[in-house]
């Protein structure tokens, strides 16, 4: 059994490794008007071996005590979705169970692959077995998002990233917002990579790594992701800022990774005139012109796109119309019965059409909607226990965390709860969720032996 969850751990490292290739089916299934979704059914099958790996983990390898929290947590997690679940059978004017199930399965994914990824790196650390997987795994998926974006663009076979303003693209990969959420979470973790790996200047060629991945990300014409790219890229240039004072025998390696983080935030800046994302601004400000003309014509314009037109421009365009599902999911919320309120009122609140079913795209606004009040506070205890404890680890710290490594995982770490609130497609979707949740994982990790042994430890780290 012992060996079933070495085994195990290291396939939850090759396993992100995987993740690019299962979305590209995915699109490509999805644009064919194919209604199995490929994606979604391996990661619930990996997701049913993970429960039983986490079983056996904390069987094998915890204290009774630690064992039975954990344990405790997702019984009582369990419990509180059922409850949901039954609650909004009998309440809701349409209850359709497929999707009801499908949207718990994809919430319960986070919690649950969370705590594999922290138990995985525990049990990798051991034998150092974790340098040759984590982070190099998110180095390698990542470039295979790139390639498969830049081919796809190259034979003109990308789906586009806003099908009403035809602009952006997202490769062979359906869901444009899910694949800005997974570039920009996981661009810093490619920049401390790459820098690492070039320590020697013989090995620059790993730049034109972040090279096509700026390209990607660029490509896709989405704001999150050009934020996420400015931020990272920002974020390194104050570390190795902070190291060329630090580390006096180091001066010429951090001159030069600052010179290249530079170029490349200044190539960034001086192509936004030709990206997608500058022009998606323009047409963002002639559409709300087009529907205040058709607003004073006879034929009007619907309820949503008259609180869209009211809504502040650049709120409006910053959530891209979540602020008017917000309103329209609140508005539901407040009409629902003590026990919805409670414990949530499932997937988009409540419709009476399937087609009228709409998620806010907030994450956060909608794990409280699904989940109610009491729901919320157990579905996102794990998150806020991760992000207090790194908070105070960051400030405890403070000083030794402006290291290439500590700075880069501050930024996607900050990046990924970030992008669940402006973006949505975060926690609540599997195929960005495991970038995160093993990002976070990392960084937990780390900072609990750093806190523990107090000494940064540079044993877990990229292997030169």
């Amino acid at each position: 059994m012992q060996s079933f969850i070495k085994k195990y751990s290291i396939f939850l490292m090759l396993y992100i490794v995987f993740q690019p290739v299962l979305d590209a089916v995915t699109g490509l299934m999805t644009q064919a008007h194919m209604n199995v979704s490929f994606g979604v059914l391996i990661r619930m099958a990996v997701m049913a071996v993970t429960v039983f790996y986490l079983l056996l983990f904390l069987v094998l390898n915890r204290d009774n005590r630690h064992g039975f929290m954990v344990m405790g947590y997702f019984v009582v997690l369990g419990l509180v979705s059922a409850i949901s679940m039954i609650i909004n059978y009998k309440t809701k004017t349409l209850f359709v169970t497929s999707l009801e199930i499908s949207t718990l399965a994809k919430s319960l994914y986070y919690p649950i692959m969370l705590l594999a990824y922290f138990y995985a790196f525990e049990e990798l650390a051991e034998d150092r077995i974790i340098n040759r997987f984590f982070p190099k795994v998110i180095f390698i998926a990542i470039n295979i998002i790139s390639v498969i974006m830049i081919i796809a663009h190259f034979t003109n076979t990308s789906f586009s990233s806003y099908s009403y303003y035809k602009l952006g693209e997202s490769g062979w990969f359906f869901a444009a917002n899910e694949l800005s959420a997974i570039v920009s979470i996981t661009f810093p973790i490619m920049i401390w990579y790459a820098l690492k790996k070039i320590n020697i200047w013989q090995r620059l060629y790993y730049w034109i790594s972040i090279i096509l991945a700026v390209y990607s990300a660029l490509l896709i014409g989405t704001k999150g992701s050009l934020l996420a790219l400015l931020f990272s890229l920002c974020m390194g240039i104050l570390a190795s800022v902070i190291q060329f004072f630090k580390n006096r025998s180091g001066r010429k390696y951090f001159a030069g990774v600052i010179a290249l983080l530079v170029i490349t935030l200044g190539g960034i800046i001086a192509a936004y005139p030709a990206m997608a994302v500058s022009r998606t601004a323009e047409l963002h400000t002639e559409m709300i012109q087009d529907k205040k003309q058709k607003a004073k014509t006879k034929k009007g314009i619907t309820k949503d796109q008259e609180k869209y037109v009211k809504t502040n421009k650049t709120v409006s365009y910053l959530f891209s119309g979540r602020t008017v599902y917000f309103e329209n999911a609140a508005h539901n919320f407040k009409k629902a019965t003590l026990p919805q309120k409670v414990f949530g009122m499932g997937y988009a609140t409540s419709f009476k059409k399937v087609r009228d079913a709409k998620l806010v795209e907030m994450d956060y606004v909608d794990i409280f909607f699904q989940f109610g009040f009491i729901g919320t506070i157990i579905f996102l205890a794990p998150l806020a226990y991760c992000l207090i404890y790194l908070i105070g680890a960051f400030l405890r710290k403070f000083k030794d965390m402006w290291s290439i490594k500590w700075a880069m995982l501050v930024a996607s770490v900050i990046l990924g709860f970030g992008m669940a609130l402006m973006t949505g497609h975060v926690i609540e979707a599997p195929s960005v969720s495991i970038y995160f949740v093993s990002i976070l994982a990392y960084a937990l990790f780390n900072a609990r032996i750093f806190l523990r042994m107090n000494e940064d430890p540079y044993t877990i780290d990229v292997e030169r």
